[in-house]
């Protein structure tokens, strides 16, 4: 019996010592989007997001300016490499000059429900599965809250109670407005 237990042990530990060499090989999943999404050159005479949802269609090539935000605490998905834009022409409550006017600026919550609505996108980074990288990308190359964006890419969903969905190639990423110089940042 006390070799039969023996033996049992020693070919646990010897599975055991197998199985930690095999998961070294595992290589690691990358927590980040690579830099090829990433551009440091602005595209000139972009238009805004408003302007391109007129005439875009599901599988268009697309390029326009927006900022990161359209909902109150919502502009990252935590869980996936997606954000929310907002057409450059919402003003956010930072922009209003009242100093503390609203704790969260990036829900447009001075404007019009429906405008708000029909003035977002929402941009998504696939990866080479055509997978939505499992991550947030909130920070990665300076995306945050109400930074203008230029984002190329692709309408892969469009329809009428205001979502629009671009797969991004290239995002430029700007800087932020501030009161009274409402364009500031993004790269006009």
């Amino acid at each position: 019996m006390k070799l039969l237990l023996v033996v049992l042990i020693t070919i646990t530990l010897i599975g055991c010592g197998e199985e930690s060499q095999s998961n070294n090989s595992v290589p690691k999943i990358s927590t980040s989007l690579p830099h090829s999404f990433f551009t440091t050159d602005r595209p000139k005479n972009v238009k805004d997001l408003i302007e391109i949802k007129k005439t875009a269609k599901i599988g268009d090539d697309v390029t326009f300016l927006a900022r990161i935000g359209g909902r109150k605490n919502a502009s990252f998905v935590s869980s996936a490499a997606m954000m929310i834009v907002a057409d450059p022409g919402l003003r956010s409550c930072e922009l209003m000059g009242e100093k503390d006017h609203c704790s969260t600026p990036e829900d447009y919550c001075c404007e019009d429900k429906d405008q708000v609505n029909q003035s977002l996108a929402t941009i998504q980074f696939m990866d080479d599965e055509d997978e939505v990288y499992p991550f947030s990308v909130e920070g990665t190359n300076n995306l945050e809250t109400l930074t203008f964006v230029v984002v190329q890419g692709t309408v892969m969903e469009f329809n009428d109670y205001g979502l629009f969905m671009i797969d991004a190639n290239k995002v430029w990423v700007g800087g932020k407005p501030s009161y009274g110089h409402e364009r500031d940042g993004s790269g006009e």
